[in-house]
């Protein structure tokens, strides 16, 4: 609820300009448009319920878009194929979170950049913002929305890779949060076609519980699904405790079939890691019941009020973000099974610490067995120490986001359909080595990766390809490797060009040759770079071991953040950046710090995640292109232990 919502500004414009206007709203309650639009006609349309034709009104003197959140407004962006056309184009963004950039209006081009007149971007309340687009005729308003919405969540693309998606039936905006490519018709069908084909691969539709066809089968014409061409999977729209029954109503569960594929997604671009406190000045808050749904409370104060879709918001983790963690009372009322399970994937997802009793065989199904048993694996006393509650968190938003993310539900449940996906993106790691010693422990730590499909480009900076060392090293690497051989007296930065361009993945990942990664360091990366939208992502410089004097310390960097650096042994660089910028300077040294320059003057983005998966080696003076004494580090540590200490994360047994 948003009940007093202040006045947009723009109304009395609204008002002279005369006619309709056409208002679409997402996670705000119609009645408010009121005090928000005074002194104007207009027609509104929630996204909630939003059909193939929402207004009478063809052609309305504007559009606005009034959004809760920013998440809010991805959903509204999912249906925005359905807005009018409009000279005037106003959005609202009522609540985003502390880490939220400001919108701007980065329109595509050949869509409404020509006609564009006027622009105006300023501040709504106390956290909200408000746009208004002038164009000199009638130009896509769901066009401008997704514009606002890709500005508000730094991806240049709002789409998502096949399949297509389509949605029969209201009320399913979530399935497909910021995607202005989905198409959507009745819950009968059928899916609509441009150039004449299909516009989409896999359908969602809306269906009462009592005739859901299971996520694992398509529904066929006997069940109300006309469209042979295009595989439609059910979801319940009714799936309440008051329709199934009490709590205790497991029969009518069991004919649910409860399993991940049958929850809405996160959406992995707004619900996220992103804003992660290390460090808190909150307990542990408590998921409980208030007239009928779940709200989130510490010291008998809401922090937050839950939908009763389940589904979350970032400015709700916002509010979240200092909490030592959340405890989930399942025996505790809420909206269904469904959306209960919603509720604690976008917890994990967003890398909220859960505490939880073993969840109950419905909650166990439908999150999937591993979140299942994680959100019961942590304690209260190790989410009072730092390090292993930000372990908890990663653990849990890893699983979270993928097996709940959007992009992960689509190709599971394409998958089950037997509709093709692509493959995923490929990573060269780049490893540039003067020590043939290390050779064999580098490729080791590159052989323990999992979750990403790599080739390593092995580059020997002036030693021989046929050093003992080496051979032995290749021939037990059991992934694809491709030595380069540089002449000495060549800068680093050139020879780390040659290296890329001997790479065929559409990541380049660079590699200390001596430094510990953890086994899922380069599915971490990957995870951030696919929510954050950046073009370079890499791990906090957080973990050092001072070789000389035996000492594992801990800096205390802030993580899950947009930055303008990252550990420079640890980053992942999309290819097309890379080339963009020509690759790394032909210097000798500091050739990250002039990459990471270079790529945000470009207007490229930075993004840093945690750095427990990663520790640097500090050795003799000498040994490293990045050279300070002992006494920097250990002036600048946070936390320090004898011996080599890393984190759980890193797996690393001696």
């Amino acid at each position: 609820m948003t009940a007093g919502l202040p006045p947009v500004g723009m109304a009395a414009e609204l008002a002279r300009a005369g006619g309709k206007v056409a208002v679409a709203v997402a996670g705000v309650d119609t009645a408010d448009l009121d005090g928000l639009l005074p002194g104007v006609a207009f027609e509104a349309a929630d996204v909630d319920s939003m059909g193939p034709n929402p207004w009478a009104t063809s052609e309305p003197s504007a559009v606005v878009v009034v959004a809760r959140t920013p998440t809010d407004l991805r959903r509204a962006v999912t249906l925005s194929g359905a807005f009018p056309a409009a000279t005037v184009v106003g959005v609202i963004v009522v609540d985003t979170p502390p880490w939220c950039d400001a919108p701007g209006v980065p329109l595509s081009p050949g869509l409404g950049r020509r006609f564009l007149r006027d622009v105006g971007i300023s501040r709504y309340g106390k956290n909200g913002w408000r746009v208004r687009v002038r164009f000199s005729q009638p130009q896509p308003s769901g066009e401008v929305a997704a514009a606002v919405a890709r500005s508000f969540g730094g991806h240049h693309l709002n789409g998502y890779a096949l399949p297509m998606a389509g949605l029969a039936g209201p009320g399913l905006a979530d399935w497909r949060p910021g995607d202005p490519n989905t198409t959507f018709a009745d819950e009968r069908g059928p899916a609509p076609d441009r150039s004449g084909v299909t516009t989409s691969d896999l359908a969602i539709r809306t269906v009462p519980a009592a005739r859901a066809v299971p996520a694992a089968k398509a529904a066929a014409p006997g069940d109300g699904w006309i469209d042979g061409r295009v595989p439609a999977v059910d979801h319940p729209a009714d799936a309440t405790w008051e329709r199934l029954g009490s709590p205790g109503g497991y029969e009518a569960l069991r004919g649910l079939a409860l399993e991940p594929d049958a929850v809405p997604p996160v959406d992995e671009r707004s619900v996220n890691p992103r804003g992660f406190l290390r460090t808190t000045t909150t307990g542990v808050a408590d998921l409980a019941q208030h007239d009928g749904r779940w709200e989130i409370r510490h010291e008998d104060r809401t922090l937050v009020g839950l939908a009763a879709s389940g589904g979350l918001t970032d400015a709700a983790i916002g509010r979240l973000r200092s909490l030592r963690g959340v405890r989930i009372a399942w025996r505790q009322a809420h909206t269904g099974p469904i959306a209960a399970v919603r509720a604690v994937a976008g917890l994990a997802a967003a890398g909220i610490p859960l505490l939880s009793d073993p969840p109950p065989p419905w909650a166990a199904r439908a999150l999937g067995p591993e979140l299942a048993a994680l959100t019961a694996a942590a304690t209260e006393q190790e989410l009072a120490d730092d390090l292993r509650r930000e372990e908890h968190s990663v653990r849990l938003r890893r699983l979270a986001l993928a097996h709940h993310g959007t992009t992960a539900r689509w190709r599971s449940l394409a998958t089950r359909q037997g509709i093709a996906v692509p493959a995923g993106p490929t990573v060269s790691v780049i490893m540039c080595t003067r020590r043939t010693d290390l050779v064999g422990f580098a490729l080791g730590q590159i052989a323990r990766q999992r979750g990403v499909d790599l080739e390593v480009v092995l580059t020997l900076h002036g030693v021989p390809a046929e050093a003992p060392e080496v051979v032995q090293a290749v021939a037990a690497f059991d992934r694809p490797v491709t030595i380069v051989q540089a002449d000495a007296g060549l800068p680093f930065g050139t020879v780390l060009n040659q290296a890329a361009a001997r790479a065929t993945g559409s990541f380049l990942s660079k590699w200390d040759d001596d430094d510990w990664y953890g086994p899922e360091h380069l599915s971490d990366m990957m995870l951030a770079q696919s929510y954050s939208g950046a073009e370079l992502v890499g791990a906090a410089s957080e973990f050092f071991y001072l070789q000389q004097i035996d000492v594992t310390l801990r800096r205390d960097w802030t993580s899950e953040t947009m930055s303008n650096h990252v550990a420079g042994g640890t980053f992942v660089m999309s290819r097309s950046a890379f080339e963009a910028l020509g690759g790394f300077r032909p210097v000798p040294r500091s050739v990250d710090v002039h990459l990471f320059q270079d790529l945000l003057r470009a207007g490229g983005a930075i993004y840093r995640t945690h750095g427990l998966g990663f520790v640097a080696r500090r050795a003799a003076k000498g040994a490293h292109t990045w050279q300070e004494p002992v006494g920097y580090f250990l002036a600048r540590a946070k936390d320090q232990w004898r011996g080599f200490r890393p984190s759980r994360l890193m797996e690393w047994e001696q």
